[in-house]
C-alpha cells in the first residue's frame, strides 16, 4: 500500500524540488499512480486528472470543488479545480482514487456575464474586452499578440445567453487572433505561431510519433455563391467567387467541387470571397497532423513544451521531411512505471485560419474583415 501520500502545509507552498506536485487543500501530493494535464488553443479550460493509491488509514481529504494547483519546475503550471472524483476498489484490494477538473478559466465557460442592455460599453479593443469579462471572474489577461485590431468598437453587442467565453471567442475570430488558456487562471492572446521556435527530428528524445493524412473534407475548388447586400436590382445568376485546394492537382481526375451559399448580407462579395478562401486554407490545413510522443515535460532548452509553438519538423520515417507546423494540444503525462511524458499534435499553420465573420454595427469601418 501506499504510504507517506501527503505534507501538511501551514504556509503559502514554495517548492523545494523541480519534481511533479500537486497542491490540494494545504496538502502537497507527489506519489502519484497517474497523472494528465492538457492544454489546447482549441479547448477552454485547459484540464488535469491524477490518480493517487490509499488506504483506509490513510485516505486523502479531497472534496469537491476544492482549489487546485500544480507545480513543475518549481513554477505553477495548473490552477484550478477538482469538479470529479472516483473511487474504486480492484484486485488484491487495491485502492485508489481518481480525481480531476478544469483550471479557472471554466468560469468564462460556465459563466453568464449581465450588462445593462444587450452591449458592453466603453470598449476599445479586443483586450479591453477580455479584460472587462475575465475581471469578472478574476481572471487574468496576457496579451502576447503584435497584431494591432482593426479598430476600436466602444460599444459591443452580446445575445442574452451568451457565456463569457463565447463572447470574447466571437469577437477574437473577427480580430483574427487566439484566445487560449495558459493552465494557470491567465487568458492569452495571441496570433498564431509563424516562426519556428523548435525542432521535431530523430535525434529528439521521441518515443512514438505518426503522421495522419485525411482528404475527405477536402475539394479542389470551392465556391461560394455571393448574396449581396441588396437584392432589389439583381438579374440574373448570382456571382460566384471561388479558391482552390493549395494542392488541387491531386483532385485532377475528379470533378470535386464544394458550392455554398454566403448566408450573410455583403455588400461587394468581400466576405464571399474571404469565405472561399477560409475553406480552402482551413481544410488543407486540417487534412494533415503529425502527433508526437517525447521523454520527459521539457525541450532541449529545458521550458515546458507549450500550445502555438511552430516546430521544423523533420522526420523521414513517417515522410515528413523540412515542415512546419504548430502545437495544437500538448498533454503532460506521468505514469508509476514509464516516468513522465508529454504527447503533442501539431497542424500546419493554415490548420488556424479564422472564419470571415461580420458584425452589425453602425460603424462602417467594422465590416472590414480579417485576412484569411
Amino acid at each position: 500500500m501506499a504510504t507517506n501520500i501527503s505534507v501538511t502545509t501551514t504556509k503559502p507552498y514554495t517548492p523545494k524540488t523541480d519534481a511533479l506536485q500537486v497542491l490540494i487543500n494545504k496538502k502537497v501530493y507527489t506519489n502519484f499512480q497517474g497523472f494528465q494535464f492538457q492544454r489546447s488553443m482549441e479547448q477552454v479550460p485547459s484540464t488535469f486528472q491524477m490518480e493517487l493509491l490509499c488506504d483506509g488509514s490513510n485516505f486523502p481529504p479531497i472534496l469537491s470543488n476544492e482549489p487546485v494547483q500544480i507545480y513543475l519546475q518549481k513554477k505553477m503550471i495548473f490552477s484550478g479545480m477538482v469538479e470529479m472524483k472516483n473511487i474504486a476498489i480492484s484486485g488484491n484490494n487495491v485502492h485508489s482514487l481518481v480525481i480531476s477538473g478544469r483550471s479557472g478559466l471554466k468560469k468564462l465557460v460556465d459563466g453568464n456575464p449581465i450588462y445593462p442592455g444587450t452591449s458592453i460599453n466603453n470598449i476599445q479593443s479586443l483586450e479591453d474586452l477580455c479584460h472587462e469579462i475575465c475581471g469578472l471572474y478574476g481572471i487574468g489577461v496576457i496579451n502576447k499578440s503584435q497584431a494591432q485590431d482593426k479598430s476600436a468598437w466602444n460599444s459591443v453587442p452580446y445575445n442574452i445567453g451568451d457565456t463569457g467565453w463565447s463572447i470574447l471567442d466571437r469577437y477574437a475570430r473577427y480580430q483574427g487572433k487566439l484566445l487560449y488558456d495558459n493552465g494557470y487562471s491567465a487568458l492569452v492572446i495571441a496570433d498564431v505561431a509563424t516562426q519556428a521556435t523548435t525542432v521535431l527530428n530523430e535525434r529528439s528524445p521521441l518515443t512514438s510519433y505518426s503522421y495522419n493524412e485525411d482528404i475527405t473534407q477536402r475539394y479542389a475548388n470551392y465556391e461560394v455563391i455571393w448574396q449581396p447586400f441588396t437584392t432589389q436590382s439583381q438579374t440574373g445568376l448570382p456571382p460566384v467567387f471561388s479558391a482552390t485546394d493549395p494542392q488541387a492537382g491531386i483532385f485532377a481526375n475528379e470533378n470535386r467541387t464544394l458550392v455554398t451559399i454566403n448566408s450573410t448580407s455583403d455588400q461587394d462579395g468581400t466576405l464571399a470571397q474571404r469565405f472561399a478562401n477560409w475553406q480552402a486554407n482551413r481544410n488543407y490545413g486540417r487534412s494533415r497532423s503529425v502527433s508526437v510522443t517525447l521523454q520527459g515535460f521539457t525541450d532541449a532548452g529545458g521550458q515546458l513544451w507549450d500550445v502555438n509553438q511552430m516546430a521544423a519538423i523533420n522526420l523521414p520515417m513517417i515522410n515528413v521531411v523540412s515542415d512546419y507546423m504548430v502545437t495544437a494540444t500538448v498533454s503532460y503525462s506521468y505514469n508509476a512505471q514509464s516516468g513522465s511524458s508529454t504527447t503533442m499534435t501539431l497542424y500546419p499553420q493554415e490548420a488556424f485560419s479564422f472564419e470571415p465573420t461580420t458584425l452589425y454595427q453602425s460603424n462602417p469601418a467594422l465590416q472590414s474583415l480579417p485576412g484569411s
